[in-house]
């Protein structure tokens, strides 16, 4: 199965949220426990750099599910920064919620990032994709454009 397009667009120094669901071919929500996730934005595709990286791993425990994640974005504004680089934001990705982070929702994906780190990434149009890790499969589940606003109130 082919990842989905969609262009995101993000504000410059505003929390950024998006929730998707992934489900089969029947609508039908997929559990994503036990699953990895990952969401890089570069400028390019080709580009080595990165503008973000926000990740994201469900463990299925036996009270419930509980999350790791972290967002990684340019120390000052518009810098990119290698695979070593960066620094922490708060924010990361969180499977198998609601729109509002709470649990039960299977094949909910939400991904969240603070203002604070989108205060450093460059207006424009730059690319992203988005995919999950089950064992040893990975599926790109979405990709495009990852479009920023220009802040005016700064």
């Amino acid at each position: 199965m082919a990842a989905g397009e969609y262009t995101i667009k993000a504000e410059q120094g505003a929390s950024f949220l998006l929730f998707l669901e992934y489900q089969d071919d029947d609508g039908v929500g997929i559990s994503l426990r036990d699953y990895k996730s990952a969401m890089q934005v570069r400028r390019s595709i080709e580009d080595p750099d990165l503008l973000l990286t926000v990740t994201g791993s469900t463990v299925n425990l036996p009270g419930g599910t509980a999350w790791t994640g972290s967002l990684t974005g340019p120390s000052t504004s518009y810098i990119e920064f290698g695979s070593t680089g960066g620094v922490s934001g708060a924010g990361d990705i969180r499977m198998d919620v609601s729109s509002a982070g709470a649990t039960g929702s299977t094949g909910g994906i939400l991904v969240t990032i603070d203002g604070d780190t989108m205060a450093k990434i460059p207006s424009g149009r730059h690319f992203y994709d988005l995919e999950i890790f089950g064992g040893v499969t990975v599926t790109k589940i979405l990709r495009g454009r990852f479009e920023v606003d220009p802040e005016v109130t700064r």
